[in-house]
């Protein structure tokens, strides 16, 4: 992400925004939004890794492994999902 000319990563924003006093964060990647094949499993736990807040885990699901996939390997609180429900796969 860049923002006023720097460079700000993943894992930058999200200490921010906590101690900016954000209650959640909602990861929404967007490489993987509507694919199908899965959560960002490498970015979500870094994330959830780095703050004490909740983190939402959005984008990628694909079938029912894939939620349990984000809980056996991060430490996300939540899942969203959407396209999983009415897309015909």
């Amino acid at each position: 992400m860049v923002g006023e000319g720097r460079l700000i990563g993943a894992y930058e924003l999200a200490k921010a925004v906590q101690e900016l006093g954000a209650g959640e964060i909602l990861v929404n990647c967007i490489d993987c939004d509507g694919q199908g094949k899965g959560f960002d499993i490498d970015l979500l736990k870094l994330i959830s890794d780095a703050v004490d807040i909740p983190v939402i885990a959005s984008s990628g699901a694909g079938s029912v492994e894939h939620f349990s996939e984000v809980f056996k390997e991060t430490n996300a609180s939540a899942v969203l999902a959407a396209g999983i429900f009415h897309a015909r796969r």
